[in-house]
């Protein structure tokens, strides 16, 4: 969910708003207490669109640390792309659900507030990982790829939540600093999908094979200018507010019309999301990115 490459008219901006859109559609299945539909296996569409989110973050991620190796900077940036958005967000949709008299949400078929958010702190340790290993050597997109499958397929860590799913989202996020670091391999994609087919083949590790197509594809993908995918730059980057805003719509949505069929809950969720993210991005996040440090000219 970061943001480096505005005004280059690529394609990372429609990628990013496809993955918040993928989110928004899984979850009101869920939160509406429906099963939501899956693409491959235990996946669901929305975990598809979580595992674009760090794949696109890997790779930029990446192209920020090598153009400016600071640390002081590079947490200034992480710093001002999340946490204002968030600082409004947060209050503004726990005081709109005190005054409806909505807390935990004690009807909807599940209660949080916003339950999208757990993913926020993985993608910041993904960052610092990335980055204190490239303290250490300048080959640490490697690194960090080699151990986190070397986890993944040695370790049972399915008892612990938070190594878990750093391990999980970070094999889709290394695999896209990967990609930034050796840049023959963006146009491989194809390569990389039969990979992802042959494990898939040999056995159920979808989530491995997952982290071999996703990441090729979406950079590949990115780096191109397609319309109508490049037009999405044109409303800003509505991406991170359609995910910290869509869940607690979707909520209060559930809250007021419980028996409602699907499409009606994501007609109403969908452009009120959208109105709040683009409000978001207008109003606070796009204001904080011009306050990012700028690397010193040498």
């Amino acid at each position: 969910m970061v943001h480096e490459t505005r005004g280059r008219h690529n394609n990372f901006d429609g990628l990013r708003l496809l993955g918040a859109l993928l989110v928004l559609f899984s979850h009101q299945f869920a939160l509406s207490g429906r099963w939501e539909p899956r693409f491959l296996g235990d996946h669901s569409f929305g975990n598809l669109g979580v595992l674009i989110f760090f794949s696109i973050s890997g790779y930029l991620i990446a192209a920020s640390w090598e153009r400016d190796p600071s640390l002081k900077r590079f947490l200034a940036k992480r710093f001002l792309r999340m946490v204002p958005a968030l600082a409004v967000a947060i209050p503004l949709a726990a005081g709109l659900v005190f005054s409806l008299r909505l807390w935990k949400f004690p009807e909807n078929p599940l209660h949080a507030l916003n339950g999208s958010l757990w993913t926020i702190p993985i993608e910041i340790y993904c960052y610092l990982i990335l980055v204190g290993v490239a303290l250490l050597t300048k080959h640490s997109a490697v690194v960090i790829a080699t151990l986190a499958v070397i986890a993944h397929l040695i370790f049972d860590l399915r008892n612990n939540f938070t190594v878990n799913f750093i391990v999980y989202f970070g094999m889709f996020f290394a695999v896209g600093a990967l990609l930034y670091r050796f840049k023959r391999l963006q146009n491989c994609a194809h390569f990389f999908v039969l990979v992802g087919v042959c494990i898939i083949a040999w056995s159920d590790d979808t989530a491995l094979a997952l982290a071999v197509i996703v990441p090729p594809i979406v950079v590949f993908v990115g780096l191109r200018s397609w319309r109508p995918m490049n037009l999405a730059c044109k409303y800003g980057d509505l991406s991170y507010g359609i995910y910290i805003y869509a869940w607690p719509v979707q909520q209060i949505g559930v809250a007021y019309m419980p028996d409602a069929p699907y499409l009606l809950l994501f007609s109403v969720s969908l452009p009120v999301t959208m109105s709040l993210a683009w409000l978001s991005w207008h109003c606070i996040e796009n204001r904080a990115l011009k306050l990012k440090p700028l690397k010193p000219v040498t």
